[in-house]
């Protein structure tokens, strides 16, 4: 969390063994079908076939090559808590799924798992059709088995997996579990020391084993602000009126890049204003 990273594990990590699972029967039904209908004199037609089928493997293999960052819609699951939150001793983070996909958005898909007791079936209309990966990594790796419903998972799937950086406001509110000791609870505000973030504590009525959570302080609020000259851009400063045509679509990532050069320009002058003290 320092850092503003997070880490996508690439699919055979993970703890369930049928992740990916899909019916590809079919997919190579359909392309055997064609194979059949194209004569040998066809050869253009046999080519393009020949790329279709290799544009299919790819896509295949993209998912194979991609890495899953697993989040839950519901940060009050008590089976939540005991599986992943070190039977209650942990914490829970509560990010912005918008702000932290957008960091990277030509790498990084968001896609809410779907539950079934059958893997998905994958056919040739649905790779044609796909006008962006998600149509494919919702089918592939978006379907878990029933019993995993509880999770209320949604997912940010990456190219490639593993450790990812992003913007640091994207973590909106920590939430701390049952048993979480003052100790975690300090070194976590401390760790997030002016970046605005909420924080709440998990609590369980004594006649349920329904969770609930309330705000508690942040100990650290009086520090200064996280990165404070990061946006001092205006949002009128980049004006779709004096941008080229070509470049008015990308109005927004110019904005950005904007924002990012400030910001810096501003840390390079303070690092040096401060090896001078």
């Amino acid at each position: 969390m320092r850092n503003a990273t997070f880490f996508a594990a690439p699919r055979e990590t993970l703890n369930d063994p049928f992740e990916g699972r899909f019916d590809r029967g079919a997919l190579d039904g359909q392309l055997s079908a064609f194979k059949q209908l194209i004569s040998s004199h066809e050869l253009a037609n046999s080519a393009a076939l020949d790329a279709f089928s290799k544009a299919v493997n790819e896509v295949l293999s993209f998912v194979d090559k991609s890495g899953v960052f697993s989040l839950s819609y519901n940060p009050l699951n008590e089976l939540i808590w005991a599986h992943y939150g070190g039977s209650h001793r942990g914490f829970c983070v509560g990010y912005d799924l918008q702000k932290l996909a957008e960091f990277e958005p030509n790498l990084h898909y968001c896609i809410d798992v779907q539950y079934n007791d059958a893997a998905p079936v994958l056919r040739s209309e649905q790779l044609i059709g796909a006008v962006t990966p998600v149509v494919i990594l919702q089918q592939i790796l978006g379907v878990k088995s029933t019993p995993w419903h509880y999770e209320e998972e949604v997912r940010l799937v990456t190219s490639p997996p593993g450790l990812h950086e992003h913007d640091f406001r994207a973590v909106k509110i920590v939430y701390f579990g049952l048993r979480c000791p003052e100790s975690t609870r300090l070194a976590v505000m401390e760790t997030l020391a002016g970046r605005s973030v909420l924080y709440e504590q998990i609590e369980s009525p004594v006649d349920s084993y329904a969770l609930r959570s309330n705000p508690i302080p942040d100990v650290c609020a009086s520090e200064f602000k996280y990165k404070q000259n990061l946006a001092p851009i205006s949002e009128s400063a980049i004006n779709p009126d004096f941008l080229r045509p070509e470049l008015k679509q990308y109005q927004d990532y110019l904005y950005k890049a904007a924002e990012i050069r400030y910001y810096v320009a501003t840390a390079h002058s303070s690092s040096s204003r401060e090896s001078l003290i």
